[in-house]
């Protein structure tokens, strides 16, 4: 499996150069061979939304970059994860292409992580409601940072979305300390391969 990030905001530079933290630690925590430009074609400096950062950088978002770096990853693999950047409403270019255009874009079905706590539950339908008046598929949803000692909210919050949404929970991803460490990092691995073992999230997407 591979990893795509087609856009980063609020890149730190380093050596004169925007380095996209999310597709570094991808490709650290997968051990991936493919060179950060391939794996996020767009960074930007400043911590907003893409849209909004790339205009007040004056940089254009350069979509035909993006769909070339997403034909070439999935050439390579037999299956690629996608991350968006932020909901699927956030703009991308000027604030007239969205995160869901491009997944309308490039024909992918959506996986929706969501907090586990209270305020989830809207949250989390009305992503799946404007995701299929877009017309893009729901496979299911991942709910995220769940507690080891869950509250009442967190103990029924999955229930209820499956109920008014439809759609599955896949998987509860813990709570995991110290991600930039070795041990945080093996902790997540565990509790990756264990929900995709459990919840044979491949089947849905």
């Amino acid at each position: 499996a591979g990893y795509f990030k087609p856009v980063q905001s609020g890149c730190p530079e380093e050596k004169g150069r925007l380095i996209p933290t999310d597709a570094l630690l991808a490709r650290e925590l997968a051990e991936l061979p493919d060179p950060l430009e391939l794996l996020t074609p767009i960074a930007l400096r400043l911590p907003l939304a893409p849209g909004v950062a790339a205009a007040r950088e004056g940089i254009k978002v350069d979509l035909e970059r993006v769909v070339a770096a997403f034909r070439e990853l999935a050439s390579r693999y037999d299956f690629l994860v996608v991350e968006g950047a932020g909901g699927i409403y956030v703009p991308l270019v000027d604030n007239a292409f969205l995160v869901l255009d491009l997944a309308r874009w490039l024909k992918l079905p959506l996986l929706v992580v969501a907090r586990a706590g209270l305020g989830t539950i809207n949250h989390t339908a009305l992503t799946v409601l404007a995701a299929r008046q877009a017309g893009l598929p729901v496979a299911g949803v991942i709910l995220n940072r769940c507690s080891a000692s869950p509250g009442l909210a967190e103990q029924t919050n999955p229930a209820v979305i499956e109920a008014i949404t439809g759609v599955p929970i896949l998987g509860r991803v813990p709570e995991i300390a110290n991600l930039d460490e070795p041990e945080g990092r093996k902790n997540f691995l565990s509790a990756m391969i264990e929900i995709c073992a459990q919840a044979d999230i491949f089947k849905n997407l």
